[in-house]
Parts: C-alpha cells; sequence; structure tokens
C-alpha cells in the first residue's frame, strides 16, 4: 500500500512517517520547501529518533519527495496511493487544498476516478472540514460529486511531539528528526464511510472521535502555552525546564483542574476521559527527554490569543461553566506580554500593546469587550504579574 505526506516536517516525515514505516506502507512526500524536497532526495533516507528509547528509532528509506507545485507528479500518486496524510499547519490546509483539487479536477478530465481517504494531522479545531471545502471550492458540481463518491477526507490527533537535535548530538543527516516515544494516531473513523479501513498497527479508527480534537487542543495545547507563555516571564528556554518550575507547577496544575471541569461540562467527555488527557499532557511536558523551545510554542502570540483559540476559547467555556479561570486568566496575559525580538508577531504585539493599551489590544485581537468578566480578570492576572515581577518594569514604560 501507498500513502501520501503532504508536509515534510517534524510530525509529517517523523511520527506519522515512522508509524507507516511500522505498517509497510510505502511513502511519498509532498513540500512546498525545495530544500527539504531536496534533502530528502540528497539523502535518501533518514532516522525518526525515539526520544529516551533510541532502540525504537525508525529509518525512513525507499520514498520519493517532491514540491506540492508538481502537480503532474501529484496527480499520479493520487492515482496510486491509498492514503493521504497532511501536516501542514492548519492555517495552510486551504492552500493545500487547492493543489488538491486542481489535481482532481485534472484526474476528472482524463476520467479517472482515484479512490483516496485523506486524514489531516493538524492542531486545529476543523481542519478535515477546512481541507474538504478547499478541494470542493475548485471543482465543478459535477467533480464534487465524483469526489465524494470516491474520497473519504477525515482527521487525527496528533498528541506526540516532534523535535529537533540534542545540542549534543553531532548531526549528520539534517533530515533526521526526534519525536516522542509516543505510538497512537485516533483517527475519526465516523468520517471513513466510502473507502476500507486498513488493518495498521497504531492508527486507532475511533467512531466515537467526537470532540476529541478540541478536547487535545483545549487540553494539550492550552497547558502548554501556560507553560510557555509563563515561563518565558521567568526567563526560560527550555520548555521542560519552565514546566517543573514550582510557581509555574502550582499554576500549571490549576489550569488542568479549570480545563478539566470546563470541557466536561461544555463538550459532556467523561471525566475519564478528560482526566487521563491531562496526565499524559502533563508528563509529556515535564519530560526532560524531549527538548523543546519555550519561544517554538510561544511564537505567534496573536493567533492564540483570538476568540477559540487555546487561551481564551476554554477560558470561556470555564466562565459558561460558572467559575472564573484564574490560571487561565494568568495565561492569556503572559501571552499578552509575551515580548521576543526574533518572533514578528510578538513584536507586533508588543507594538499593539504600546499604541493602544492592554484593554483595545485585547479587544482587537480576543474579542473581548469592556465589561466581558474575562477581561476583568485577565487585566487582574496583568497586575498580579506585575507585583510578582513575572512582568518586568521595562514592559509598564513602553
Amino acid at each position: 500500500m501507498k500513502a501520501i505526506i503532504i508536509g515534510a516536517g517534524r510530525i509529517g516525515r517523523g511520527f506519522v512517517a515512522s508509524l507507516l514505516k511500522h505498517n509497510q506502507v510505502e511513502l511519498t512526500f509532498f513540500d512546498v520547501n525545495p530544500s527539504v524536497v531536496e534533502q530528502l532526495n540528497e539523502y535518501k533516507k533518514y532516522t525518526v529518533h525515539v526520544l529516551g528509547n533510541p532502540e525504537k528509532d525508525t529509518v525512513i528509506d525507499n520514498y520519493q519527495a517532491y514540491l506540492l507545485s508538481d502537480k503532474e507528479r501529484l496527480v499520479t500518486e493520487l492515482v496510486e496511493s491509498a492514503f493521504v496524510f497532511t501536516s501542514v499547519g492548519g492555517k495552510n490546509l486551504a492552500s493545500v487544498g487547492e493543489k488538491i483539487s486542481e489535481a482532481y479536477h485534472e484526474l476528472y478530465q482524463q476520467n479517472q476516478l482515484p479512490k483516496n481517504v485523506f486524514i489531516t494531522c493538524e492542531n486545529w479545531l476543523t481542519p478535515a472540514e477546512e481541507l474538504r471545502e478547499a478541494i470542493l471550492n475548485g471543482l465543478s458540481e459535477e467533480e464534487q460529486n465524483k469526489f465524494d463518491d470516491g474520497n473519504d477526507v477525515s482527521q487525527a490527533v496528533i498528541r506526540a511531539s516532534g523535535t529537533s537535535a540534542p545540542s549534543d548530538f553531532d548531526l549528520k543527516n539534517q533530515m533526521d528528526t526526534w519525536v516522542q516515544d509516543y505510538w497512537e494516531i485516533p483517527v475519526d473513523q465516523a468520517r471513513i464511510t466510502v473507502n476500507q479501513l486498513p488493518d495498521w498497527q497504531y492508527f486507532k479508527f475511533d467512531p466515537q472521535f467526537g470532540k476529541m480534537l478540541y478536547q487535545k487542543i483545549y487540553t494539550n495545547n492550552t497547558s502548554v502555552a501556560l507553560i510557555a507563555y509563563l515561563g518565558s516571564l521567568k526567563g526560560y528556554t527550555l520548555l521542560s525546564d519552565a514546566a517543573n518550575d514550582p510557581e509555574i507547577v502550582e499554576l500549571l496544575d490549576q489550569g488542568y483542574d479549570e480545563i478539566n471541569r470546563a470541557l466536561i461540562a461544555q463538550l459532556q467527555v467523561s471525566e475519564e476521559s478528560q482526566l487521563e488527557f491531562s496526565r499524559i499532557a502533563k508528563e509529556k511536558y515535564q519530560s526532560r527527554t524531549i527538548i523543546d523551545d519555550v519561544d517554538r510554542i510561544a511564537r505567534d502570540p496573536i493567533r492564540k490569543l483570538s476568540p477559540t483559540d487555546r487561551l481564551i476559547g476554554p477560558a470561556k467555556m470555564a466562565l459558561d461553566s460558572g467559575f472564573e479561570p484564574r490560571a487561565l486568566a494568568k495565561a492569556i496575559a503572559a501571552a499578552l506580554y509575551y515580548d521576543n525580538k526574533e518572533d514578528q508577531l510578538s513584536v507586533k504585539l508588543q507594538e499593539m500593546r504600546a499604541a493602544k493599551g492592554d484593554i483595545k489590544t485585547l479587544e482587537e485581537l480576543s474579542g473581548l469587550k469592556e465589561n466581558d468578566p474575562l477581561l476583568k480578570l485577565v487585566l487582574a492576572a496583568i497586575e498580579e504579574l506585575k507585583e510578582k515581577e513575572w512582568i518586568k518594569q521595562v514592559n509598564e514604560d513602553e
């Protein structure tokens, strides 16, 4: 069996590729970065290193790699492949869908009807809907019907981390990547109604997938954002160091309690399932074997302060559930003050804050109006963090 992986980053060529390789699936990569494609083809193989368990390392070889702009090749591979995985970042799904749509249009003009299962592997709340919509937007009504008759668009939850090489590693192959020792990909089975499910190890096709993406993002992504933004205020560079700081741990535990209560109430997930999500997430971020940077997690704070993203979304859920998310409010406050001169969006955020003030900035980015109870909690959290001197005086003088 053959599969396409669109997006040859740490998760695509690392976590997803290694699990497919263990299932004897032949791989073809597509990426928008010419350097990545060139290096994949130049090295011809690379190693997915498992953090803390080198005996589980996987060598990825016998693959092909192409630019996503190579429509002719994409057309060929869609015909020959049964599965297509994306790992491109949610905001890039529309452009990926456009390329796939162009390829399908070409195939339908040739009277070819490929049957594929698309599985998004994104930290995004509605990736399957967005990818399918982007594909269908470029097709005629007749082509849309043909696409739906032969293809499924589903989604997966990625709970594993991918990281760069440890600082003391003698890196000879730039395509080598490092992943967490975690071996499961839950997939939304209910969205696969046309094609047959494969009998693969590690892929859990779950008919009760439901709100799992919300659960994952509002647990994992929310809690790691709390760690990163508070850790940045305290001067940490490594995520695991921040996640083990006693003061941050206290807020992290409060944050998990707020997240758990909110998601159990609002998503109607089971308490057992939610507590398990939180337990696994905390273990992951506190693990010293996973080397990740605070700034990598904290980058793009403007998007992460948007109304439905990982900070504002669950905080609003908590208020709707009848309690005040004080730990999440501190994470929002820390994100608002995230100051990294190497991150253009952080620079833009600090310029906005300096020009408009905290209240107007939060209103514009997060949709928090003047009398919003969450805004009041965030403003109180800012004052508390200033009193603790986590938010330094230099920020007040901007």
